[in-house]
């Protein structure tokens, strides 16, 4: 079996060339009866003219019902007509008989045909169709007067045929001008078929259709809330989930973005043309987690979309990328060290170095129970306690000396966010410093500082590894960008976007090879950026 089925392109040509040849052939009907009838009443008027300037000739009316009179009036009427480039001018008496003739056998004989008598009995002026001597023609009567009394008339006329012709000449002309117009009409179908075409990237409509289609069950189906915007901030999509999180309900089409989310960020996106990823927004009371994207057509920003879900819902995420991992990863580490240590004192009690067994279980400790009685005592949100435990037992297994200035202290946080966000920002910190270490680098120190002054915290990670220089330290807090290529480039970018949300400021200082600073000051009342 054939597919007959025919391609968008072939169906735009095809249609656009039948109204083509229909609108020719409109108009080429409507042009020639036009034209038929302007030309003939134009023919018809001139050949009135012609008659009523021959009428008044005195020497054709002098000589009319005169002996002789025709040798006068035919050459002069013949030569009027050939400058007048009519079928006939006849000059006749108020009996009908012909004083001219452009065929010389009929002077002297009556005019044939009957629309004559009108002219002889009521002397008026008027046009005629009929058939004579030459054919079939348009011709026009006008009386002739000797003083008050009417002498004869004068026929004046055109043949058909001539005026046909005429006719035909004008339309070929115009033939060819729609011809050529419609030449134009096709090549212009096939240039646009191809254009559009080409704009929907050469495929069919249900090709399209099948893709809207598939589009629209992918991004219901997704778990995120996507919604889409155009250059105007009218809403293109609005997917189930971000119905859900929102909670609105009915078609959202068309409607802006601003009408349904007023503090959107979604529109700076499209006045920038710069993308942001794993920005924290405030939503009917609901912190998401958002990324938005600008859509660019030919590197025109054309509108943008926005991906987010609830904070809680994206927990897991941010613990991975945060430290929660690492700190349980520390934990193992821990396990390990001390089964390490362990089997060294055993070993120095088999073999009776019962002194050495002392000192280094002395040693282990006092290190370990200083530093968790300080933190204990000083950092009262027991998340970050942890997690400073953690990476304390991190930095010993790397060798690093990890310290805690003295006079560090955190009182009780009661917000989850901010209490989150502290982690994410102190874990990532300190995490980055144990990276930042040259592999044979000796004598590794990592200094780390926390202050909380009743409206502010202040964070400080110090450490004296490889530093950053300085014509990447701006490019450090872009995401995706890092130093370390095993890294995917997300903590910095991290951080700096929940520094912003909690409306802070983050400060860095490094050198390369002397080692880097970071210094956070977090505003503890405001949660929404």
């Amino acid at each position: 079996m054939y597919d007959l089925k025919l391609k968008l392109r072939t169906k735009i040509i095809l249609l656009f060339i039948l109204i083509i040849l229909i609108l020719l052939i409109l108009i080429g009907l409507l042009l020639n009866n036009y034209l038929t009838k302007i030309e003939t009443e134009q023919l018809a008027d001139n050949v009135m003219n012609v008659a009523q300037v021959v009428a008044k000739i005195p020497e054709i009316y002098m000589n009319i019902g005169i002996v002789g009179g025709m040798k006068i009036i035919q050459p002069l009427v013949e030569d009027i007509r050939f400058n007048t480039n009519t079928a006939y001018i006849v000059i006749m008496g108020m009996d009908g008989i012909r004083y001219s003739n452009p065929d010389r056998d009929n002077l002297g004989e009556p005019f044939i045909g009957e629309d004559h008598l009108k002219v002889l009995e009521k002397g008026e002026s008027y046009i005629s169709q009929s058939d004579g001597t030459l054919g079939s023609s348009v011709r026009a009567f006008a009386p002739i007067y000797r003083g008050n009394n009417q002498v004869g008339a004068v026929a004046v006329g055109i043949l058909k045929e001539e005026i046909n012709k005429r006719i035909n000449d004008i339309l070929w002309a115009v033939n060819i001008v729609l011809i050529f117009g419609g030449f134009l009409g096709v090549v212009g179908s096939i240039l646009l078929a191809n254009d559009i075409k080409k704009s929907i990237y050469d495929l069919e409509p249900e090709e399209i259709a099948k893709l809207i289609q598939d589009r629209n069950a992918i991004l219901n189906s997704v778990k995120e809330a996507i919604i889409a915007i155009d250059r105007e901030n009218k809403i293109t999509f609005f997917n189930k989930v971000a119905r859900e999180i929102i909670g609105v309900e009915g078609d959202l089409k068309n409607k802006n973005i601003l009408e349904i989310i007023p503090n959107s960020k979604i529109p700076r996106v499209i006045e920038t043309g710069e993308s942001e990823f794993n920005k924290e927004q405030l939503i009917n009371n609901t912190v998401i987690l958002t990324n938005r994207v600008p859509i660019k057509i030919d590197d025109q920003v054309v509108g943008a979309v926005a991906s987010f879900n609830k904070k809680n819902v994206v927990q897991k995420l941010a613990e991975e990328l945060t430290g929660v991992k690492k700190l349980y990863e520390a934990l193992r580490s821990q396990n390990h060290e001390f089964m390490n240590k362990l089997h060294t004192i055993l070993g120095l009690i088999q073999i009776e170095e019962y002194e050495t067994a002392e000192r280094l279980i002395s040693k282990v400790t006092f290190n370990k129970q200083e530093f968790t009685t300080f933190v204990m005592k000083n950092i009262k949100v027991e998340e970050i306690a942890g997690l400073l435990l953690g990476k304390y037992d991190h930095a010993s297994e790397l060798k690093v000396d990890f310290k805690i200035e003295r006079d560090s202290h955190l009182n009780k946080i009661e917000s989850p966010m901010l209490k989150e966000s502290l982690i994410i920002i102190i874990g990532n910190l300190i995490e980055n410093s144990l990276e930042g270490f040259a592999k044979n680098q000796k004598n590794k120190k990592i200094k780390f500082a926390v202050y909380d002054k009743n409206k502010e915290i202040e964070i400080m990670v110090e450490d004296n590894g490889s530093g950053i220089p300085k014509d990447i330290q701006q490019k450090v807090f872009k995401r995706g960008f890092s130093t370390k290529s095993e890294s995917s480039g997300i903590g910095l970018d991290l951080i700096k976007s929940k520094i912003e949300f909690l409306g802070g400021e983050i400060n860095l200082n490094s050198e390369a090879d002397k080692g880097t600073k970071f210094t956070i000051v977090i505003n503890k009342n405001q949660e929404v950026g």
